[in-house]
């Protein structure tokens, strides 16, 4: 699994790459000849996806590597980690677009040049980041990668600071407003910090070992122990995402007659009967209380608060 997923991460992160920097080229090429801080800015916005791309590729490579000494629980965070040191670089290139915008609003517009060749380049812009937003999106889910799909998700905000530019340019050509790409620069770097700040918060929560509040992956849990009829009151759950894969820990109340070798029997059944539920669980650590124990216990998700919070929704 490890090697055919390194492989496809591999192959999705040149892919980008090399379209990135085709577009970026002429992008900012044609953003300086032309005087269009609007193009500028979309330059700019696909050399920072070179940026990430390579560092998608290099963080699904460390990610891929076994446990070691230094990290018993894998590498796989190093994704997670690449997920927010994107959110960085998109969050600056949206920082200097604006203040790019905001001096050319104050200073004047120029006449832009080349509007002809710009509505190309933003045409072809649009089509080929559809493509890198569906190919990274799927790959992204297949592999089930945060920072891929955090790639698609900039993709796709690219497609619509594309989609702006092409506007802007239009109404130019036919109207001659040219302040519209200054405003259009102020609107797209907009675009691109928000995306940037949403990108950050969510690293941050895998970072933290939350889980997303749409998951159902405890309350698959919790109707997985249902079935097992010689355990009681599975309670203080608690599931960490590391990269793509999840580490469970849970209590569980059993006979305390048991001889320990008929708890670890059990313990056993639980584990399988968890990772049966979804195929990225990769640890299980089961630890066995006496029915009716009682302690005070201020951590971990309860059978209880999965159907409260179900309620709710």
């Amino acid at each position: 699994m490890n090697k055919e997923r390194d492989k496809i991460a591999k192959k999705g992160s040149i892919i980008g790459i090399i379209v990135n920097s085709a577009l970026a080229f002429f992008k900012i090429i044609f953003g300086f000849l032309s005087g269009s801080v609007a193009i500028l800015g979309d330059g700019v916005d696909s050399a920072s996806d070179i940026i990430t791309s390579a560092i998608t590729l290099i963080s699904t490579q460390i990610s891929a590597k076994p446990p070691d000494k230094e990290h018993p629980y894998g590498h796989e965070r190093a994704e997670t980690i690449a997920t927010k040191v994107v959110s960085m670089i998109i969050f600056f290139a949206g920082g200097q677009l604006a203040i790019t915008s905001i001096q050319r609003l104050f200073q004047g517009n120029p006449e832009i040049k080349y509007i002809g060749i710009i509505i190309l380049i933003s045409s072809i812009s649009i089509a080929t980041k559809f493509f890198l937003f569906k190919y990274k999106y799927y790959i992204g889910k297949s592999i089930d990668s945060s920072v891929f799909i955090a790639d698609a998700y900039n993709m796709r905000n690219d497609i619509l600071i594309s989609l702006s530019v092409l506007t802007g340019m239009l109404v130019i050509y036919f109207t001659g407003l040219v302040i519209v790409d200054t405003l259009l620069g102020i609107f797209v770097s907009v675009i691109v910090i928000k995306n940037a700040v949403e990108l950050f918060l969510e690293s941050s929560q895998e970072l933290m070992d939350g889980i997303d509040h749409k998951s159902d992956i405890y309350k698959q849990l919790f109707n997985a122990l249902k079935n097992l009829k010689e355990i009681k009151n599975p309670h203080k759950v608690r599931i960490r995402k590391m990269g793509y894969k999840y580490l469970v820990d849970l209590d569980i109340e059993v006979n305390g007659s048991l001889s320990v070798r008929k708890a670890h029997k059990i313990a056993k059944d639980v584990e399988r009967t968890i990772k049966k539920t979804n195929k990225n669980i990769y640890d299980v650590h089961v630890h066995i209380e006496p029915s009716g124990n009682i302690e005070d216990e201020k951590y971990g998700v309860s059978n209880e608060e999965v159907d409260i919070q179900n309620k709710d929704e």
